[in-house]
């Protein structure tokens, strides 16, 4: 599974407005809500309503890059919300960087195979 490519692109596009403002919680979350929003619509047997990120995170379902970046973006909101440690440009952009390389490049690839 990976994201619509127009989907992915509109996501970033959200998001960056978000960072660019400076709130980085904000759009590490949004990058998280989204994205389990996509899974959803796209495999609903894979997430309970009760699913938690790291167990989403943990989907064997899900390919190793996608489960690899959606872990590195629940992290980030886990220590956002929960442990109440403000993110920074950087946690920013490895969030993002992870969704994008994911999103975007396993489209790129799909699509030259």
């Amino acid at each position: 599974w990976t994201p619509d490519r127009a989907e992915a692109l509109a996501l970033l596009e959200d998001v960056d407005r978000l960072a660019a403002a400076g709130d980085y919680a904000e759009a590490v979350h949004l990058l998280l809500r989204r994205s389990v929003g996509q899974i959803a619509a796209a495999r609903p047997a894979w997430i309970e309503p009760a699913s938690t990120a790291r167990e989403i995170a943990a989907l064997d379902a899900l390919p190793a890059r996608a489960r690899a970046a959606f872990a590195l973006i629940a992290e980030r909101v886990e220590r956002s919300r929960f442990a109440l440690r403000a993110l920074v440009l950087e946690d920013w952009q490895a969030a993002r960087a992870a969704y994008a390389d994911f999103a975007l490049n396993e489209l790129a690839a799909e699509g030259a195979a």
